[in-house]
């Protein structure tokens, strides 16, 4: 990963094995064609059946990137057209920030409407593309399928836990995308995005919400470390503080930078905010959690669940642990997440 990322020399006494245990681990933490990219581009001699292995994991992430890239490309050009405000989130605009833009692991395609515009934009995708949405009330988007591709509405960026929280966050989001909403270019087409210190703080929550709820993957610590690197001069380091201080998330963001650093090899200058020791500390233990999720995704795998209850009571028991676990690097928000975790589950339990 750091190869691929970084361009750092490949360790000379890595064996076939090595590279098979890479590969297995790199699927499960959705960083496979990043990995087989590095095995092609150096050339490595892993035998015929691994190279073609390899080889099949890059060329389906090349076909399937070109297509989502249209796909983004042409939905957003349908938004424009009409004059909907909207940004695309995730997905295909980070991949443009790694050095292989169609390595990145695919998935569904995101996009946010603010809350006064929401239910309008709706409609017209609704009226205008003759189909459905399917809504689950205990989420904050909206589900529908254009030509098999898999899109997501999102009514907020982020759910935060610390009810203050979620108020700042919704401000700042306000106030960013009121003054400016960039584009990039994607096949000939404009796409808004998010602004650059705006994304880095999203980018960090959407890490955290995997990391506290669900299983956390080398996916999204790799999507936070392209933003940074990638944006390192745009984003305002000054605002970027503020911002993390008013979510209450500023200390996990330098926690979770010290690992990218030493683990990652994320370039330490580059880096927004400054690191102390303390930061460093909690490596080793972001070192046993990551290692625990992959042991504890391999059992989820092998168990299918039963009834929604156990799901829930499941997904309970996960953020028990990781609040507990983790408390002061997010005190506030750790704290009001089992609470509302709790809330969830009954909403989705008994609501839905």
């Amino acid at each position: 990963m750091r190869n691929e990322l970084w361009q750092e020399p490949l360790p000379a006494d890595l064996t076939l094995d090595d590279f098979s245990e890479a590969v297995q681990l790199s699927k499960e933490q959705l960083v496979s064609a990043l990995v087989a990219n590095a095995v092609i581009r150096n050339q490595l001699p892993i035998g015929d059946d691994m190279t073609m292995r390899v080889c099949a994991i890059q060329e389906m992430h090349q076909k399937k990137n070109e297509a989502m890239d249209e796909e983004v490309s042409l939905f957003s050009e349908f938004l424009n057209k009409r004059n909907l405000k909207y940004v695309i989130m995730k997905g295909q605009t980070l991949s443009v920030y790694y050095p292989n833009p169609r390595m990145r692991s695919y998935g569904d395609i995101d996009f946010y409407c603010p809350p006064e515009s929401y239910q309008h934009t709706q409609q017209v995708i609704e009226e205008k593309l003759g189909i459905t949405m399917i809504h689950d009330r205990s989420e904050i988007h909206d589900n529908f399928k254009i030509e098999g591709f898999d899109f997501e509405m999102h009514s907020a960026l982020t759910r935060l836990s610390y009810p203050h929280h979620q108020r700042q966050w919704e401000m700042l989001v306000a106030e960013e995308l009121n003054q400016h909403i960039p584009v990039m270019m994607l096949h000939g087409r404009k796409v808004s995005i998010l602004p650059p210190t705006l994304n880095a703080v999203f980018i960090f929550s959407h890490l955290m919400e995997h990391f506290v709820e669900k299983v956390l993957t080398l996916k999204q610590l790799c999507d936070w470390a392209m933003v940074l690197y990638a944006c390192r001069d745009e984003i305002d380091r000054e605002r970027l503080e503020q911002y993390l201080e008013r979510i209450g998330l500023k200390k996990a963001f330098r926690a979770m930078g010290a690992w990218l650093i030493q683990r990652l090899g994320f370039p330490q200058e580059v880096f927004p905010l400054t690191l102390t020791a303390k930061d460093f500390r909690w490596v080793s233990r972001l070192d046993e959690d990551l290692l625990y999720w992959i042991e504890r995704k391999r059992e989820m795998q092998k168990k299918k669940h039963k009834s929604s209850l156990h799901h829930s009571m499941r997904t309970a028991g996960i953020v028990a642990r990781q609040s507990l676990r983790f408390f002061w690097m997010a005190p506030t928000e750790m704290l009001w997440r089992i609470p509302d975790m709790a809330s969830w589950s009954v909403r989705k339990r008994f609501i839905d």
